[in-house]
């Protein structure tokens, strides 16, 4: 089984023309192979060649479970799925999306899949309606739905009072009076690079997150600590009241993005603002100050994040049986 260090030196080419985001980055994968958010059993690099030993497209596949229910699989199966669970933004990386492709790289998975006796292989987390979504259902996958990510688009707003400017005024008044609030009671708010030695203590918040929101397990904190150790583009955003941690959030960039990839948050404490507001808040000042055209915030709490202007997108799984 290789690891992600034995790619082809053409791969990352590949990745960067097909638009692919942080998740494909050699770096995320490396971390993602050494310390799995997620339970992963086994990980698998699928190049596809052409005539000349030139890759055109590749698909990064771990053997996992569903976490989400969606597949049909047995309680503790597994199957051979494109990308990690926590890519939101899962696609055929190729320059040229086409059905022929997306055939090729099903049969390669379906191969690798019947070798380790696996009974469903495919993609996960791909955006409906997109290249990649278009190229499966000509291939002749169906699509099944997963779940819902949202995203803002900072460029089209051009600064974070011009994005303020375009939502309801009971809206702004009330993401200004938890702003106003907050800063009354000395909050304060840190936007750091991760370090190597993150405090576990502090990546608990994002385990009682997810427990609260019915997703137990989804997040390991020792795990995530030793998987920021490895990932030199992640970013932090603690929001802190006196010596108690207020929320916590995991953040990386890649050419065009700010995404927004993990968050907790107290809901515990009584306080007359909310810390979820300071964050979001936070995160249109980081994308503004970084300038980066697009935020990508991620699943859930869909009702909060399109009052603030961000638009949701389906996500589809396209799964085979072997």
């Amino acid at each position: 089984m290789r690891t992600v260090d034995d790619l082809s030196a053409g791969t990352p080419a590949v990745i960067a023309a097909s638009g692919a985001n942080m998740n494909y980055s050699i770096e995320f994968m490396r971390a993602y192979e050494r310390f799995p958010i997620q339970p992963v059993h086994g990980c698998y690099y699928i190049e596809l060649l052409d005539d000349d030993d030139t890759v055109v497209a590749f698909a990064p596949c771990f053997v996992q479970g569903d976490p989400l229910g969606a597949l049909g699989l047995r309680a503790g199966e597994h199957a051979l799925l494109s990308n990690v669970w926590h890519c939101s933004d899962t696609r055929l990386a190729a320059a040229e999306t086409t059905p022929a492709i997306a055939a090729e790289l099903l049969d390669a998975m379906k191969e690798v899949a019947r070798s380790l006796n696996l009974p469903r292989t495919g993609f996960i987390n791909i955006a409906d309606g997109s290249p990649s979504a278009e190229a499966l259902t000509a291939a002749g996958v169906e699509g099944i739905h997963l779940d819902t990510r949202y995203w803002l688009d900072f460029a089209a707003h051009g600064s974070e009072e011009g994005l303020l400017a375009s939502i309801k005024s009971a809206d702004r008044r009330e993401y200004n009076r938890h702003w106003r609030r907050a800063t009354e009671a000395g909050v304060k708010i840190v936007s750091r690079m991760a370090m190597p030695d993150e405090d576990v203590e502090k990546l608990n918040l994002l385990e009682v997150t997810m427990v609260r929101v019915g997703s137990a397990g989804y997040y390991d904190a020792e795990k995530l600590a030793a998987f920021l150790g490895e990932t030199p583009n992640a970013r932090i955003i603690e929001i802190t009241l006196d010596d108690a941690l207020l929320g916590f959030a995991i953040l990386f960039t890649d050419d065009t993005r700010l995404h927004a990839w993990a968050l907790g948050y107290d809901r515990e404490t009584k306080l007359s603002f909310s810390p979820y507001y300071l964050m979001w808040g936070s995160f249109m000042k980081l994308g503004y100050e970084l300038g980066l055209p697009r935020l990508e915030a991620g699943r859930r709490n869909g009702d909060f994040k399109m009052r603030y202007g961000l638009v949701p997108q389906e996500l589809n799984a396209y799964v085979v049986d072997v």
